[in-house]
């Protein structure tokens, strides 16, 4: 479900070709009709959806609209029925709930749309018209947005216990700890992330053990954890693969003896360029 209006629209063109082909080959009435063809959606649906799980909002929206077809095309021939007195065979429809099936079919397009925005961002062909150009080269327009924050509560007692304390030791161990890519890293390709640790004179500590975690604030089943080797030179290096685009939460501890260095950042990760 990776196109979610391609999704919708081809589920609901095969509720529709099914609902009418049962309806017409069966002695069955509009709302029996719907029924059944609601009962299959769901049988088709929920098992499908479990296996190929894309998220409770994109399921959400799914089933809204696939229960609404069945519905309203229900509606529509029940009318038909209750005028003509017989299973409606042809005739003009009624305005209303061709109305609603119009709206509620604008409303899943338009959701549809916005979620797609919101996970995979603008499609780079429509940035430079509907946002501003970016001020360098060098810069890069990213329009994706990672959602709400999960995990915040348990992620603040985790950093604050014994935060002030640990913070009183490393300003007085003076440790020069700097972290960052050798190239900018992209969705789902390997990317080399690292670190190079000083002591308070500038000279390099090369037997420390770096470890940390790229956190997802929107979706915590995504952290990635890794463990860095050392290169030389006080310089270490761990290969990362980051699956979604947007902004991560950086967080590593530096550990030489007796001794912990705790740093914290954020970093970018753009679309794969394929």
């Amino acid at each position: 479900m990776e196109n979610l209006v391609v999704s919708l629209g081809l589920g609901v063109a095969l509720i529709t070709a099914l609902f009418f082909l049962i309806y017409r080959l069966t002695r069955l009435h509009g709302y029996q009709t719907a029924v059944l063809v609601f009962a299959i959606t769901l049988l088709v649906f929920i098992p499908f959806s479990v296996l190929n799980w894309a998220g409770a909002d994109v399921f959400a929206i799914h089933l809204a609209l696939y229960v609404i077809v069945p519905y309203g095309l229900g509606i529509i021939t029940s009318q038909q029925e209750g005028e003509h007195g017989t299973k409606a065979r042809s005739g003009r429809l009624h305005w209303a709930p061709i109305t609603i099936l119009i709206f509620f079919g604008i409303v899943a397009t338009a959701n549809a749309i916005l979620l797609s925005l919101a996970t995979h961002g603008m499609p780079s062909q429509f940035i430079g018209v509907l946002l501003p150009q970016p001020q360098s080269q060098a810069t890069e327009i990213t329009s994706g947005f990672p959602g709400t924050v999960a995990r915040i509560s348990e992620r603040k007692e985790a950093l604050a216990t014994g935060y002030f304390d640990s913070m009183r030791e490393q300003r007085g161990l003076g440790w020069q700890v700097r972290q960052g890519w050798r190239s900018r890293p992209e969705v789902g390709q390997p990317a080399v992330f690292q670190v190079r640790v000083l002591d308070r004179e500038g000279r390099p500590i090369s037997d420390a053990v770096i470890e940390g975690e790229f956190m997802r604030v929107s979706d915590f089943n995504l952290d990635q954890v890794f463990a860095m080797r050392p290169v030389g030179g006080g310089l270490y290096q761990a290969e990362v693969t980051l699956p979604a685009p947007g902004r991560w939460d950086l967080l590593f501890h530096v550990r030489h003896g007796e001794h912990t260095h705790e740093q914290q950042a954020s970093t970018r990760v753009r679309e794969s360029r394929g």
